[in-house]
């Protein structure tokens, strides 16, 4: 007697990017990584299975693309309860529409379960100010008040670096002398 055997991808939807995908995206060619900046391009209800309810369902398909690139994704990402609570609590909004063009991290979560799922999760900018311009800008003041307005020309991130912080505190010392 010959027991059949079910493979764990059995109720997968290949139509749609899961987190296997993503760990796996560069080995098979598709312009997946386990973690990638995207941005909603748009959304459609798409059906899909439900291995809860053991049927198929309509659910909610994100069509992305990836930031670095450019390039829409070649699959959509289906929306869940736990990614909707991310967008949901990031955009501070319920509406699906106020989630487009804003750019948030995909990545491939270990999941004991699932092997990986999708997820997303905030995207941080890198900051790219210079210290060496904004001491420069700094270096120009001639006086206490000339500081302070140089220091307010200074963008949020520029004033951040301790090497700005440092200049801006000795300046401070040598010019109210």
């Amino acid at each position: 007697m010959s027991e059949q055997l079910t493979h764990w991808k059995k109720n997968n939807d290949s139509r749609y990017i899961s987190g296997e995908d993503l760990k796996h995206g560069e080995s098979l060619g598709k312009g997946l990584k386990p973690e990638m900046v995207v941005t909603i391009e748009k959304f459609e209800d798409s059906e899909t299975f439900d291995q809860n309810e053991n049927k198929k369902v309509m659910k909610t398909g994100f069509w992305l693309k990836d930031v670095e690139t450019g390039k829409e994704l070649y699959k959509p990402v289906i929306l869940n309860n736990t990614n909707a609570e991310f967008f949901v609590k990031e955009f501070q909004s319920d509406f699906m529409e106020n989630w487009l063009n804003k750019p948030v991290v995909l990545w491939a979560k270990p999941d004991k379960r699932h092997g990986f799922v999708a997820r997303f999760k905030k995207h941080y900018k890198k900051n790219t100010a210079s210290p060496l311009k904004a001491v420069s800008a700094l270096n120009k003041s001639k006086s206490l008040e000339d500081l302070q307005k140089n220091w307010k020309a200074l963008s949020r991130d520029e004033q951040l670096l301790p090497a700005v912080i440092q200049k801006k505190d000795e300046l401070k010392k040598e010019l109210s002398k």
